[in-house]
């Protein structure tokens, strides 16, 4: 129903969004989604033109709803609930091969290193690229004397030629999730306000590998078969926020609702190491590797309000509406190791509100449950408003009596593409 069951309610997934839909549950409930997914990556590079399909397969929430016995006449039940809601999906991945005789990688990585002396080079990059032999020093004569380099002066050559025309392969593979563990408090007044609140730990589990070659050189005066270069990225981290919501009755089928989302204070560690290898014409191999890098920060997210609207015709028909708030620019990111001043300016100048739509609606066939919806999220970038993405959705529902049985279907576009 494009994930607005802000004032519907009674969805596990409402914890996340709006708690007080925790209050409308009159019965306890055990929820468990999984979900399989397929994203599409289309890429444009020299001309060529290349479609990439990422199968996966994930859970999208699981918990458990306890509804308690009615207090008064007054105050209804509490209803307890905990568990943990998928947010995000970054299962992803892009391939391409392309031949190509005006640019190399050697080139950025000879940017690195020019001007800079040998112990002084980039550790993840130009200093790998140095000892495996794809760039080097103009002069590279060895002083016997001191066993060290006599020209060390910052000036250096790359021993792939630019020119030349060359295979190039590239390969970025990503996984992970972010998601949120959830603990759910609500209640209701004489069943016309709805109350609830959500303890959120928000975790995000992310995992990169970069993988670039260049090889078939036309050039043949370098005795260069081929040479890698790989990047590994981990990324992990949970944090704390507050959700706030409320659902008032507008009539006897029609709710209204509204959430506040507190900012999540994220605590994130990275995990981060490249590698390169070099094949020769004579058979030698070389392979260098960069240090372990390790680094420890916060990220502070901006807040978030959201409005919905729901209502029942002739108990039958469900139309649901929300709309969300939230303005990216408010992101921080700070460290005790490092002021991050600069990337903060770039985050503010680059990032603006943005306001995000979802409605959906369901029909009734007992025992069937037919529903679709649409989402609309805006463009969190100041100079690329068109950077919106568009989510279509349809499910079907069977009711089993006690027991509920869903099966939808998404599609994700970005209307950038």
């Amino acid at each position: 129903m494009g994930g607005s069951f802000g004032a519907l309610g009674g969805d596990f997934t409402t914890l996340s969004y709006n708690p007080a839909g925790i209050a409308l549950y009159q019965n306890s409930e055990l929820s468990f989604t999984p979900s399989f997914s397929m994203v599409e990556t289309n890429t444009s590079v020299n001309g060529d033109n290349f479609t990439n399909n990422k199968f996966g397969s994930n859970i999208s929430n699981f918990g458990f709803v306890f509804s308690g016995k009615n207090m008064d006449e007054e105050w209804k039940r509490i209803n307890i609930g905990f568990g943990w809601n998928q947010l995000a999906n970054y299962d992803n991945g892009i391939e391409i091969i392309t031949e190509n005789s005006t640019t190399s990688l050697t080139d950025l990585l000879l940017d690195q290193a020019n001007g800079v002396t040998i112990d002084n080079l980039n550790s993840f990059g130009a200093s790998p690229a140095f000892w495996a032999d794809i760039i080097d020093l103009e002069n590279n004569f060895v002083d016997t004397a001191t066993g060290w380099y006599a020209f060390d002066n910052g000036n250096y050559i790359s021993n792939v030629n630019p020119l030349s025309n060359k295979t190039q392969y590239h390969r970025i593979e990503s996984r992970g999730n972010m998601g949120e563990y959830v603990f759910s408090l609500g209640s209701s007044y004489q069943e016309k306000i709805y109350f609830g609140a959500t303890i959120g730990i928000p975790t995000i589990d992310y995992t990169e590998t970069n993988f670039y070659s260049e090889s078939n050189f036309s050039d043949t005066t370098v005795e260069l078969s081929s040479f890698s270069y790989e990047e590994n990225l981990i990324a992990y981290g949970s944090g704390v926020n507050l959700k706030l919501g409320a659902i008032m009755r507008a009539g006897s089928n029609t709710k209204i609702g509204v959430a506040v989302h507190t900012p999540s204070y994220i605590s994130m560690e990275e995990e981060y190491s490249t590698s390169i290898n070099t094949n020769w014409d004579n058979g030698d191999k070389l392979s260098e590797s960069s240090p372990y890098g390790y680094f420890r920060y916060e990220i502070t997210t901006p807040w978030k309000v959201i409005g919905s609207f729901s209502t029942i015709l002739q108990n039958k028909f469900i139309i649901n509406a929300e709309i969300e708030q939230t303005d990216y620019s408010f992101t921080t990111m700070y460290s005790d190791y490092y002021s991050f001043s600069e990337e903060n300016t770039q985050i503010n100048n680059t990032y603006t509100e943005a306001t995000n739509i979802r409605v959906g609606g369901e029909v009734n066939l007992h025992p069937f449950k037919l529903r679709a919806g649409y989402a609309l999220y805006g463009s969190p970038y100041k100079d690329k408003p068109e950077y919106e993405t568009e989510n279509y959705s349809a499910g079907v529902g069977i009711d089993f009596g006690g027991t509920f049985f869903d099966i939808s279907y998404t599609l994700s576009k970005n209307l950038a593409d």
